[in-house]
């Protein structure tokens, strides 16, 4: 947590030059270490523990839980009911995203050129060749979202979604400091290992997309091993509220084993 604390303070803050930068002040994140989580109330979205997650992984975060009970917090169960059609009004606003914006490297103002005898195949052997197959596979459905005929019907239908999703985070953050959930579904796989099952790959951020829907900062921390395969664990907080994610983690990192140089053992608690 430490090293993540000095590093946001170097990264956080305004750049005139980023449009999506907002202007707000930088606090020192370090502050925020504090070893203390007694009287904070932290929810458990019960959507993120049930059908489709390793049961290994739920149980990793039921303890985590229950450590965080004994050092003084409060875990309670709540519903964020949208979070089942985040992973395609995801991958339907990112990818429409995707076509929009990489339509500029077409090989004549900047990037890669592949030189051809016209302009017209130029592009196209630039874009095939400049574009790896998930770049271009998104450059297709997004463009396939945002053609005339299908922008209602796909890509304002995702929008309205994720709307939804930002309300379900903002309703659970009147009642709680944060929300504690897998990052992952599964433990870690092996590299490569589902390169060419493009949907078991988009099933992977299942955890992880809702947040970048609603726009809201989340922390992973390292929470135990199943088979010398790392588990993650997410911590989720409000905008602008990274302080409160870094104080929990950082009393978890430090009353638990998280740091011992060892493989953790199957039901070991981390």
């Amino acid at each position: 947590m430490t090293d993540c604390a000095l590093i946001m303070n170097t990264i956080f803050g305004y750049d005139p030059k980023d449009s999506t930068s907002a202007p707000v002040d930088v606090p020192d994140f370090t502050a925020s270490l504090i070893n203390d989580v007694k009287g904070m109330r932290i929810g458990i979205p019960k959507e993120y523990i049930g059908e489709g997650i390793d049961p290994q992984v739920s149980a990793y975060l039921r303890q985590a839980a229950t450590k965080l009970e004994e050092l003084g917090a409060v875990c309670e169960e709540v519903s964020l009911p949208h979070t089942e059609y985040a992973l395609p009004a995801y991958y339907i606003i990112a990818s429409a995203e995707c076509s929009s914006n990489l339509a500029r490297y077409d090989g004549v103002r900047y990037g890669l050129r592949v030189e051809s005898d016209d302009i017209i195949s130029m592009f196209s052997k630039t874009r095939s060749q400049g574009f790896g197959d998930e770049v271009k596979r998104r450059i297709m459905l997004g463009t396939y979202a945002l053609s005339s005929g299908y922008y209602d019907a796909y890509y304002l239908k995702a929008l309205k979604v994720r709307t939804l999703i930002k309300k379900d985070f903002d309703q659970a953050f009147e009642k709680y400091d944060c929300l504690l959930t897998p990052t992952a579904p599964t433990v870690a796989f092996n590299f490569g290992e589902k390169t060419n099952d493009p949907l078991a790959m988009y099933m992977s951020d299942v955890c992880t997309i809702p947040i970048n829907l609603a726009g809201i900062p989340a922390l992973s921390i390292p929470f135990g091993m199943v088979n010398h395969r790392p588990v993650g664990l997410q911590l989720i907080g409000k905008a602008f509220n990274e302080g409160t994610l870094l104080r929990v983690g950082y009393t978890l990192e430090q009353n638990t084993r998280l740091t011992r140089p060892r493989p953790f053992e199957r039901g070991e608690l981390a």
